[in-house]
């Protein structure tokens, strides 16, 4: 007699809080290089990939990460979306971006 696999039930997503997504989405080189050259001014993904010389398809994949976690916003301009960085300020040569919840993450430019 063959035992029969039990089938196991599918895992709960674990809920993290906007904040733990917020600084996870910071926590990546390619996300860090998007978020320094975001800090130049709003950018298409095209003009995101050529900057961090990456394919489009991997800048997407971390744009929906950011867009996700509320790190970027974005607005469409005919068939191109434009991206930027919510709540950021540049000064000196640091980046400082804010969260919603007043938490701040300071980020050299150099």
């Amino acid at each position: 007699m063959v035992a029969m696999a039990k089938k196991s039930s599918p895992k709960a997503k674990t809920q993290t809080s906007p904040q733990a997504d917020w600084f996870g989405a910071c926590a990546d080189p390619t996300r860090l290089a998007l978020i320094r050259a975001l800090a130049a001014g709003e950018k298409t993904v095209t003009q995101l990939a050529a900057e961090i010389s990456t394919e489009i398809v991997n800048v997407s994949h971390h744009l929906k990460i950011m867009k996700d976690a509320e790190l970027v916003t974005f607005v469409k301009e005919g068939r191109f979306m434009i991206y930027s960085l919510v709540n950021a300020a540049v000064a000196k040569g640091m980046l400082e971006l804010t969260h919603t919840s007043r938490a701040k993450l300071s980020l050299p430019l150099e």
